[in-house]
């Protein structure tokens, strides 16, 4: 049996920062965040889809969109479990071996 979903998460990624939002119209501590969507199959292999950095209002999540090259050299390492950056690769190099597999079989008996 195979399973085969999606979802979304939203990771913080940093400390608040006070900025004043324009929709609440307060002082506000703005967390900056990574929120991405993801397609799993077999909860083993997954792969991300529209990935984006953000500075979010804690209320209303009004906010900014925040470079993502520019995010990404701050922080060093993108916080995305394994199994979602590489997962594509790892599926096709398991499917690879498989055929592999197979046909050094099918051929030496």
């Amino acid at each position: 049996m195979f399973l085969i979903g999606q979802g979304e998460r939203v990771i913080d990624i940093g400390p608040a920062e006070p900025r004043h939002c324009p929709r609440c119209d307060e002082e506000r501590a703005f967390v900056p965040q990574l929120k991405y969507s993801f397609g799993e199959f077999d909860v083993l292999f997954g792969f991300i889809y529209n990935k984006r950095y953000q500075l979010a209002c804690p209320q209303c999540n009004h906010g900014w969109v925040l470079d993502t090259r520019e995010t990404e050299r701050r922080l060093g390492r993108v916080p995305v479990p394994f199994r979602l950056r590489y997962g594509i690769v790892m599926f096709v190099g398991f499917a690879a071996a498989i055929a592999v597999a197979s046909y050094a079989y099918l051929h030496t008996a």
